[in-house]
């Protein structure tokens, strides 16, 4: 996990001269995309963005961004997040980081785009919602943030399947059932009269199938749009993304989808996998899928891994009677291995759990700027993030981060911690 994997410990300068050695012989991995859909009501929008810079204006740094934002009761919300969204997670990355710390920095940086821009669009007052995957590719590691029913899911070269999203459908997911429950709202099916009920479970008021968005305003503020988080680092074999709204996974499984456009071109195998889709059930709602192949630089046509196994087994063993500091044990246990890693996993609602940092606060955040919405706060104005937490009275009083008014005043909203006819008492500011 990423908290043990980023410890400072000493490495020797061997290794750290090996590393940058290595990092200049392997480039950056090619990312190929495409996409497809086939519309029923309009309400599918796609960001598909390359070359963004991490350090504006060096042309070196870049990273990619793939977005697919699956709205509902309208486009608003969707069009909004598709916007604004890039922007904001871009707004809460603090300043002057290397690439190791920006990488680590990610998880929460997105996490803060999701809620401002949710925060915003709700001050519109607009009744419309949107699913959100959110996929930030550097290098190779990929940092996926969700909310809803969309979802991400990755084939490696290796062969294994990896889910990068969460399905927050209250019918599938009981510990968000628990959660909005717990906070304030009602989850139960359609009642149609005389007992029954239909249809899948909702969250009432407002009836949502979801229990993470952004927007639906109309719905209850226990409809948070904290995104769950994982963050993988591919091999050098790199891998293929399939990032498709609920109308593809309603129809196909995981497998299928992969295995319908294996071999192909990403634009066709996007266009394959909504004509698979929507030949299993019909043109029921928008269906649209992207794919991402991250392909290493002059792959090999046929990699040959046995006899490299058998040539560093004998090479060991030629040296077997080395102290446990030699080089080849120091190699081992600094050089990354050349396997998927799974470096962050985080699904939680809370922001005090979801804002916290083991780094130091002047690399994950900026002194006195609301960590959510970027604004300049006084610092005796600032709300830690903790504040309400159990751990609260253990930290200090200057333990950030830190929310101006209005934040916070969101975050205690999404915890159920306001009265719901409180919901915009913070709009007017």
């Amino acid at each position: 996990m990423m908290a043990a994997a980023r410890e400072h410990h000493t490495v020797p300068l061997s290794v750290l001269l090996k590393r940058e050695l290595a990092s200049e012989k392997v480039e950056k991995p090619e990312i190929l995309y495409g996409q497809a859909c086939q519309s029923k009501k309009g309400e599918d929008f796609t960001l598909l963005k390359t070359e963004c810079q991490r350090i504006v204006g060096d042309g070196i740094t870049t990273y990619s961004v793939f977005g697919l934002f699956d709205g509902h009761n309208g486009s608003a919300a969707a069009i909004y997040t598709k916007e604004n969204l890039l922007n904001n997670f871009i707004a809460a990355m603090p300043p002057d980081l290397n690439r190791d710390e920006w990488v680590a920095a990610l998880p929460r940086a997105l996490v803060a785009g999701f809620v401002k821009t949710d925060k915003d669009f709700q001050q519109r007052a607009r009744t419309s919602g949107t699913t959100v995957t959110f996929a930030v590719i550097e290098g190779l590691v990929i940092t996926v943030a969700s909310v809803g029913d969309s979802r991400c899911i990755l084939e490696s070269a290796e062969g294994d399947l990896y889910y990068l999203s969460a399905d927050h459908r209250l019918e599938c997911n009981e510990e968000e059932r628990e959660r909005i429950t717990a906070s304030g709202g009602e989850v139960g099916r359609l009642n149609t009269g005389g007992g029954a009920e239909i249809g899948p479970l909702r969250c009432w008021p407002g009836g949502l199938c979801l229990s993470r968005s952004i927007g639906d305003v109309d719905v209850g503020e226990y409809i948070v749009p904290v995104p769950y988080v994982k963050q993988i680092k591919l091999s050098t074999g790199g891998g293929r993304l399939i990032i498709s709204s609920d109308g593809v996974w309603d129809a196909l499984s995981d497998e299928v989808a992969l295995d319908c456009c294996r071999g192909m071109p990403v634009e066709a195998a996007a266009a394959q996998i909504v004509k698979e889709a929507v030949q299993v059930k019909g043109l029921r709602d928008d269906t649209t899928c992207i794919v991402i192949d991250i392909v290493p630089p002059e792959k090999p046509a046929a990699p040959l891994p046995p006899p490299k196994k058998l040539g560093r087994g004998v090479f060991k063993s030629m040296f077997r009677k080395r102290s446990l500091e030699s080089s080849s044990q120091i190699d081992k246990e600094y050089l990354e291995p050349d396997v998927v890693e799974e470096l962050f996993e985080e699904g939680s609602a809370m922001l005090s759990e979801r804002l916290d940092t083991k780094y130091p606060l002047c690399k994950m955040f900026k002194l006195f700027i609301c960590a959510v919405c970027q604004v300049e706060i006084k610092p005796d104005e600032g709300i830690s993030i903790h504040v309400g937490s159990s751990d609260f009275g253990k930290l200090r009083p200057w333990d950030g981060p830190f929310l101006c008014s209005s934040c916070q005043e969101k975050k205690e909203a999404m915890e159920g911690k306001r009265p719901p006819g409180d919901r915009h008492s913070s709009d007017s500011d």
